[in-house]
């Protein structure tokens, strides 16, 4: 959060009691919650967008303050190399080793060759400059969330701008990273997150269906969607609808063919539903709070 440098907070104190008491509150770190070790907690404002697009190959831009396409409710802005599936494993793999030690505002060490074998990666070469690069995506990165403070007569509201990732130092001697998240991030949990059963994903080979996967996962009873809206929000960068149309089928039924969803249709009105498999049984995802 980027506040008014004033070290009498005179600017602080300008604001409304509530919405200073709220930045206050937000201001703090916060741990991030804990989850089973079969799982991976991620904040749904990452499932619900297009903030970790479906990215085609040699696509990939630099945008600044790019509005991210999103459900309703959440307005978000983007400055930064735009995001994909991979970064969004990098990302969500980091939490978890953050979440085992159960502070945000410490290093976490690891080996690249651990890491990579943690997200399905090959542990060659190509996969640890891989791994490097995003780990830079995701420190230069920054998100911006605009949250509304409701009073009793009006309604105040401030921006969060904060990146992914705080920082990394890279040990060439012993191939170790010690990566810092941004200590602020564990805020983002509060807005509601979702646990994805991780070797579930690891078993998807389409971005497409595993954006799908977590979308999904963030739900516990899917609504009808159209083709189009599904478009945007996994930010994909094909241009005709009925090629999107194409991929998405295959990737539905890639979901349906790994047993994370029960089955799914496209109507009439070119909307798709999704039936999830019984919350009981072992191939269904866990949601968290």
């Amino acid at each position: 959060m980027e506040l008014e440098k004033d070290p009498t907070n005179k600017g602080l104190n300008r604001l409304s009691p509530a919405l200073q008491q709220e930045i206050k509150t937000r201001a703090d770190s916060s741990p991030l919650p804990l989850w089973p070790a079969q799982t991976r907690g991620i904040p749904n404002i990452c499932l619900r967008s297009s903030l970790f697009g479906v990215i085609q190959r040699g696509r990939r831009k630099a945008v600044k303050g790019e509005v991210i396409d999103a459900v309703k409710g959440l307005d978000i802005r983007y400055t930064g190399w735009r995001l994909d599936q991979g970064d969004f494993d990098v990302l969500v793999h980091a939490l978890h080793l953050v979440s085992l030690q159960q502070t945000s505002g410490e290093y976490v060490r690891f080996t690249g060759k651990g890491f990579l074998h943690g997200i399905g990666r090959s542990a060659g070469k190509s996969g640890r400059e891989w791994l490097k690069d995003c780990l830079r995506r995701l420190t230069g990165s920054a998100v911006e969330i605009t949250l509304e403070v409701k009073n009793t007569y009006w309604t105040d509201s401030y921006t969060y701008a904060g990146s992914l990732i705080d920082e990394f130092i890279y040990s060439s001697s012993n191939q170790a990273y010690f990566l810092k998240i941004n200590p602020k991030l564990g805020r983002l949990f509060n807005a509601g997150w979702t646990q994805l059963q991780w070797h579930q994903r690891l078993k998807l080979k389409t971005d497409l269906a595993k954006w799908l996967h977590g979308f999904y996962a963030s739900h516990k009873e899917p609504y009808p969607i159209k083709v189009a809206t599904l478009k945007h929000l996994c930010g994909s960068s094909i241009g005709r609808l009925s090629d999107f149309r194409g991929k998405l089928r295959r990737a539905l039924d890639e979901l349906t063919k790994a047993e994370l969803i029960a089955s799914w249709k496209i109507d009439l009105q070119d909307k798709v539903h999704v039936k999830k498999r019984d919350s009981k049984g072992p191939g269904t995802p866990d949601r968290g709070a």
